[in-house]
């Protein structure tokens, strides 16, 4: 297949690429400088000079692909906006008819300020908080292009991490504990941060490309590990022996904006659905481990 890759110089779209290349297929890369499409000539890669925010300026890459995988969504700060849903309105339009497919990376901030125990792919969004209002809707958009002859595949990353760096929300907390000395978390800590490792995201993206079957919504979480867990390993790794410190809520959201309630954790988020449709099976190192002993404990 010919996949046209959306944030392909990013930390996810870098080891998207690597593992669609390593499953036989090629690659077509979105380039926003001269210096990225250097980058992705050196991985192997076609680049394709372009921008999200430039929906007209990626139709030839999509017409040009069988598949395509948009890792570069909510650049904006990670909140979804308008240029996304333009840019995957480009993507359906140049897949419809075609049986071409389109993974959208989405995330479990869709069940952000849920308070119950356990969220799967079926619990219904109704009562999503606003700022992820935006970012159900451009998952509805993708679904919804299933009646175009399009193949809708939408992954939810569980907190990524892993070849030493992380998404926002660990890099923060990690900040926090180099600060302090210790590990930190937010309330009682008992919420639950799910967690996955970058290779095993990687290996859930060419199990949906490549099975033909799949399509819908895949939540994707390795393991689920308590707040004060996550505080109790990045003390370790920084050198705090395992002492941990807690913030309230309005602390947390002080120093840290909106991103401060996202630090609470949240439920039990199921990814069976993924394991049972597309043979997947995390098997990376968990992140306690590649805080206290990884690749993270170098990065502290």
């Amino acid at each position: 297949m010919r996949v046209f890759v959306t944030g392909a110089t990013g930390y996810i779209g870098r080891a998207v690429v690597r593992a669609v290349q390593q499953a036989g297929h090629a690659v077509v890369g979105l380039a926003r400088s001269e210096g990225a499409a250097e980058a992705l000539i050196g991985a192997g890669c076609e680049p394709h000079r372009g921008d999200i925010a430039d929906p007209a300026g990626l139709a030839p890459a999509v017409a040009g692909a069988d598949a395509v995988i948009h890792t570069a969504v909510g650049m904006g700060g990670g909140i979804v906006g308008d240029a996304d849903h333009a840019a995957v309105d480009a993507m359906i339009a140049g897949l419809a008819g075609r049986d071409g497919t389109l993974i959208l990376t989405s995330g479990l901030a869709v069940y952000q300020g849920y308070r119950v125990p356990f969220v799967d792919e079926s619990t219904p969004l109704d009562d999503v908080v606003e700022p992820q209002r935006p970012r159900v809707a451009l998952e509805e958009r993708v679904l919804a292009a299933g009646a175009r002859g399009v193949r809708p595949v939408v992954v939810r990353p569980g907190h990524v991490y892993g070849d030493g760096s992380a998404g926002i929300f660990t890099r923060t907390l990690l900040d926090a504990a180099r600060a302090a000395g210790h590990g930190v978390f937010v309330g009682d800590g008992y919420g639950l941060f799910a967690t996955l490792h970058l290779h095993d995201l990687a290996a859930a993206y060419v199990a949906a490309l490549t099975d033909a079957s799949a399509s819908g919504r895949y939540n994707l979480v390795g393991q689920a590990i308590a707040m004060r867990d996550v505080a109790t390993a990045m003390s370790h790794g920084v050198g705090g022996g395992g002492s941990a410190s807690a913030l309230t809520l309005d602390e947390a959201v002080e120093r840290w904006g909106p991103l401060g309630r996202g630090l609470l954790g949240g439920p039990m988020v199921s990814s069976v659905r993924a394991t049972a449709e597309l043979g997947w099976s995390p098997s990376g190192p968990s992140l306690a481990y590649e805080l206290i002993r990884g690749s993270l404990r170098a990065a502290a």
